[in-house]
């Protein structure tokens, strides 16, 4: 008996032993930090001056305005509490929630109404101004001749802002919800006007992060803002944010554990990849309302005559350029308005490399230009540097000359010279992209209403399309104006001011203990600030 227990003990301690050497190692859980990249330093962290991707995905982390929009295009208040629609839908009246900014301090109706009407100071540089142009009396400030004190926007109260608009817009709550109308703290606005250029204690900002720190072309670090009303449901702490600009390099850090995300326009995925990955099943896709164009400049020889325009784009090989160069199943684009912000099926205005069509414009264009066939001048395509863009300047040689004969010199620019040279119409033919700043085609179209838009490169206006755009405030129904649209968008494909090449999928890669929520493919954003930790 006592040698059988002495083995009982024995061997208890045997198996106690035992399972303390093989207890299973537990990993440590990861933390709620987002690492990710950019591939080159924003433009400006100030959202009223914000024109291009990488600063505007930026403000949608620091900032927040009276709406916003859903995964599903649904509008929701969310620095207003409430929102108020007079009968002749000319009146918008906002109720603001009890928000405040990261330093503890209220946001009020007055910083909505000064950050919007800054943007309406014929000096203050923004490229986004003509968004507000609805407002009554926005466009004539703009331009000067009139004053900032008769624009349409009144903050009766630190919690009540009147908007008061020039014609019914049908999509101004969608509209307001994109980041130019973002606030601004306006008694820091004026105490420190360089506060947008530097992280520190005057970076306030209302959104569901703050900016902890920016080291200039290399990283930007946003932390969670402890005052977001919406703060709860803001899983990250931290979100850090890398500046490298070689997609291979940003690759081997994706792989190498160093970034939890990569693709979208803000850090692509390498083409020579696309297909791998996307046979791996690793790669998330999803249509976007973003769209690569050509801009002629129809203000400068040769690209003055319409039928040289008309040449130049039906001897593109678009299905070419999806299938060997995007890779991603892309909509070919023989329209302006990507299918995703139409609710009837997205029409054709012209015929996919039409050859036949093409080489006749051209012989067209040449007898209107007075030139022969060996006097045609040799043409410089602007574009931004980076491996597609690179890949697609080439195919787009390589078609004009086998299709037309003509000679095109390929011009990459650094980001910042690109944008100068579109800005300042200095170009015959440059490669451009668009994404809808709301969901309708009017974000589109509105675009070349007036050659003065700062995104008009093409330098075109066109009286009977202007009258087309105004037309649609008083259309009685959806449908009839959803026709009026699309009658100006025939218009435009017309003239051919533009073209079109293909609208956007948008690819991305996650880490697999991160959860996502998408944004709005009319954005081409993903919801960044709800990315969180599976459970």
């Amino acid at each position: 008996m006592k040698i059988r227990q002495s083995w009982i003990v024995f061997f208890s301690l045997f198996l106690a032993l035992s399972c303390s050497c093989t207890k299973p190692v537990i990993k440590p859980k990861k933390k709620p930090i987002l690492r990710m990249n950019v591939i080159r330093e924003p433009s400006t962290l100030d959202p009223r001056k914000g024109s291009e991707f990488i600063g505007s995905t930026l403000h949608f982390f620091l900032f927040e305005g009276l709406t916003r929009l859903n995964a599903d295009y649904s509008v929701t208040p969310a620095q207003a509490k409430s929102i108020e629609i007079s009968d002749d839908r000319r009146t918008y009246t906002f109720h603001l929630r009890n928000t405040f900014w990261s330093d503890g301090t209220a946001v009020t109706a007055t910083d909505f109404e000064k950050a919007w009407k800054k943007i309406l100071t014929p000096d203050f540089p923004a490229a986004n101004a003509p968004l507000l142009y609805p407002i009554k009396n926005a466009q004539e400030a703009k331009k000067g001749v009139i004053s900032l004190d008769k624009v349409g926007i009144h903050s009766i109260d630190d919690k009540t802002l009147v908007v008061e608009l020039k014609d019914p817009t049908p999509y101004f709550l969608e509209l307001i919800s994109f980041c130019v109308f973002f606030p601004i703290k306006h008694t820091l606005d004026v105490a420190d006007p360089n506060w947008m250029n530097e992280a520190g204690k005057n970076y306030i900002s209302n959104g569901p992060f703050k900016l902890a720190s920016w080291k200039h072309n290399d990283e930007i670090v946003v932390e969670k803002n402890p005052y977001y009303w919406e703060k709860q449901f803001i899983s990250l702490e931290k979100i850090q944010i890398s500046m490298v600009k070689d997609e291979n390099t940003v690759l081997q850090m994706f792989e190498n554990d160093e970034l939890d995300i990569l693709g979208t326009a803000i850090s692509p995925i390498p083409n020579d990849v696309v297909l791998k990955y996307q046979q791996q099943r690793l790669l998330k896709t999803y249509p976007s309302a973003a769209t690569t164009a050509i801009s002629f400049n129809v203000a400068q020889f040769p690209f003055t005559s319409k039928h040289l325009r008309k040449a130049f784009a039906y001897t593109i090989d678009r299905q070419e350029i999806v299938d060997n160069i995007t890779q991603l199943g892309e909509e070919v684009a023989t329209q302006i308005i990507p299918s995703c912000l139409k609710k009837s099926p997205a029409l054709a205005y012209f015929k996919d490399n039409d050859l036949r069509k093409g080489k006749k414009h051209f012989l067209r264009a040449l007898h209107e230009l007075g030139i022969s066939q060996e006097e045609f001048p040799t043409i410089t395509y602007y574009y931004s540097y980076s491996d597609l863009n690179h890949k697609l300047a080439q195919i787009l040689q390589q078609q004009w000359a086998k299709n037309l004969g003509v000679k095109v010199e390929l011009q990459h620019c650094e980001h910042k010279v690109f944008l100068d040279k579109l800005g300042s119409r200095n170009f015959e033919l440059a490669q451009t992209f668009w994404f809808a700043q709301y969901p309708d085609p009017m974000s589109i179209l509105e675009r070349y209403k007036y050659r003065t838009n700062p995104k008009n490169f093409s330098n075109w206006e066109n009286a009977h399309y202007i009258r087309l755009l105004e037309k649609t405030a008083f259309d009685a129904t959806e449908e009839e104006r959803a026709k009026t649209l699309e009658t100006a968008e025939a218009l435009l494909m017309k003239q051919m001011p533009l073209t079109p090449l293909y609208h956007w999928k948008t690819a991305f890669m996650i880490k697999d203990h991160l959860t996502f929520e998408e944004f709005p493919p009319d954005h081409g954003f993903l919801e960044w600030t709800r990315i969180g930790l599976k459970k």
